[in-house]
């Protein structure tokens, strides 16, 4: 946000020239900031350049799935299907449903694909790591809709199927698993390979396994990817149809449910624990997001009551300045060294 807003207000684009204006800004609002963050955009647009940008944003913010009704499904794809009617009226240019159709396919493919390559990481060893699994679900974050990407996925989800046929670990001298909470400190991934020097692996969180993934839950509280409209055999006819399908398939999301109430964070937390075998958590304060840290003491307390022990760290996603990396890597050797753990002998 910040760098955005620089970019603006100095007129100089990081990836060369001046700031390059859009047609119009299009958002939806589910972290704190999201609308805000661009409605400001806008209001300086007009400020510093006298350019009158037209701004739409959409809120989900519905409550949990578990509690959701046609009404809500209503109130969120209502908006969707104005905003095109809207994009149309700025843009001059035709909504093209069959697009919209592909699109919807494509979103639902990739971010079940993730949801089924994490699932694959429950096998011991763990045929992944959660740093390698930063860099490969970043392409779902830019365009869950793209077929490239979704293809990615699949030819991903297969290769790690063939790692856990194979015996390949993504950390040899596996002896540890645990699970991490909210994003890391971007600036120092160095702490997983540090980790991997005590024979620690981690698995992925509720943040890598959901910002892209979609999940089902079964009635035993078990998450499994979720099933496609291609294997439901749906078949859209209409843009209301497919609408309607991807606002479900989104509200679906386990990483918007901590907004709403963190006992059922805790719960889906503690749900991961048991799934991937994990025996700690190491769990970032990140004061860089408020979204994904919220009720992130209270899944410790839950963790805590299952036996799992849980090392917390502060720290800040975006600005390095307020990460302590000597006292985080300090209290890593701490903590493994009170559960028994030595470093693996090379």
């Amino acid at each position: 946000m910040r760098n955005e807003w620089g970019s603006l207000i100095l007129n100089d684009y990081y990836f060369g020239g001046e700031w390059p204006a859009p047609d119009f800004y299009y958002m939806n609002h589910i972290c704190c900031v999201h609308s805000k963050w661009y409605q400001i955009m806008r209001d300086l647009d007009k400020r510093k350049h006298g350019l009158d940008i037209p701004f739409f944003s959409i809120d989900v913010s519905v409550g949990l799935y578990d509690d959701l009704s046609d009404s809500k499904i209503d109130y969120v794809a209502g908006q969707y299907l104005d905003a095109i009617e809207w994009m149309e009226k700025v843009t001059g240019r035709k909504y093209d449903d069959e697009k919209l159709f592909q699109a919807v396919y494509n979103e639902c493919r990739s971010t079940s694909l993730w949801a089924e390559i994490c699932a694959l990481n429950q096998a011991k060893p763990a045929p992944l790591d959660e740093k390698s699994m930063y860099a490969l679900y970043v392409l779902g974050t830019l365009n869950k809709a793209s077929k490239e990407f979704a293809d990615f996925y699949e030819v991903l989800r297969d290769e790690v199927r063939d790692r856990i046929d194979s015996g390949i670990a993504a950390v040899s001298t596996e002896r540890f698993r645990i699970m991490t909470d909210s994003q890391p400190p971007w600036s120092v991934l160095k702490i997983f390979r540090y980790l991997e020097e005590y024979g620690v692996v981690s698995i992925g969180s509720l943040y890598t396994f959901a910002l892209i993934g979609i999940w089902d839950t079964l009635p035993d509280g078990t998450i499994v990817p979720a099933k496609t409209p291609q294997e439901e055999g749906i078949t859209f006819k209409s843009r209301e149809e497919a609408v309607r399908f991807i606002v479900r398939w989104n509200l679906k999301k386990l990483t918007w449910e901590q907004f709403y109430d963190s006992r059922s964070r805790a719960a889906r937390v503690v749900q991961i624990a048991r799934q991937w075998s994990v025996q700690g958590m190491f769990m970032h304060l990140n004061m860089g997001c408020e979204g994904t840290t919220i009720g992130n003491l209270e899944s410790r307390l839950a963790l805590i009551k299952e036996g799992i022990p849980v090392l917390t760290y502060e720290g800040n996603m975006a600005d390095d300045r307020q990460n302590d990396d000597a006292g985080t890597l300090k209290r890593i050797d701490i903590w493994l060294k009170s559960l028994g753990l030595d470093k693996v002998k090379t």
